[in-house]
C-alpha cells in the first residue's frame, strides 16, 4: 500500500496544497511567494515559515513510520524568522537530528536557494500506533 492511500485528505484538498507548497521530495519543499503570503510590512509572515517547516518534518517522518503502522503528528514547532524575504522562492530543507521511538527531532532551514535563511525551525513529530477510525 502506498502512503499516500492512508491519508484521509488527498494532497490537492491539503492546506499545503491551498498556500501552495511543492514537495520536492520527502525532506525538501518549496513555495513561490504570493501576495497572499505576505504580512502588513510587505514580508513572507512568520506562519508560512512554521507551516512549511511542520508539514516537511511531518512528511519526512511519514515516510520512514506509516507503512510500519504509524502515524505522525505535530509536536512542537518553534520557527524563528531571521531575515526577510518579500519575493521569489522559498525552499525547506529538513534533517533529522534524532529518531526516538515516541518522537522525532528535526532542524528545517528555509530561504531562498544558495543564501543564509530567512527562517530556522526546530519541529517535534510524535509518532503514534495507527488505529482503525471509528464509524460515526
Amino acid at each position: 500500500m502506498r502512503i499516500e492511500d492512508r491519508f484521509v485528505v488527498p494532497f490537492e484538498d491539503s492546506f499545503d496544497a491551498h498556500y501552495g507548497l511543492e514537495f520536492t521530495d520527502a525532506t525538501r519543499g518549496r513555495i513561490q511567494v504570493r501576495r497572499d503570503h505576505l504580512g502588513p510590512d510587505g514580508t513572507v509572515r512568520s506562519g508560512v515559515y512554521a507551516a512549511m517547516a511542520e508539514s516537511i518534518a511531518s512528511t519526512g517522518t511519514a515516510v520512514e513510520v506509516v507503512p510500519q503502522g504509524f502515524f505522525p503528528s505535530g509536536l512542537s514547532n518553534s520557527t524563528h524568522v531571521v531575515g526577510e524575504a518579500r519575493e521569489g522562492v522559498l525552499e525547506a530543507v529538513a534533517r533529522c537530528r534524532a529518531r526516538g521511538e515516541l518522537e522525532w527531532l528535526w532542524d528545517v532551514e528555509i530561504g531562498p536557494a544558495g543564501v543564509a535563511p530567512t527562517a530556522i525551525a526546530t519541529v517535534a513529530i510524535a509518532v503514534r500506533p495507527m488505529r482503525e477510525p471509528k464509524s460515526v
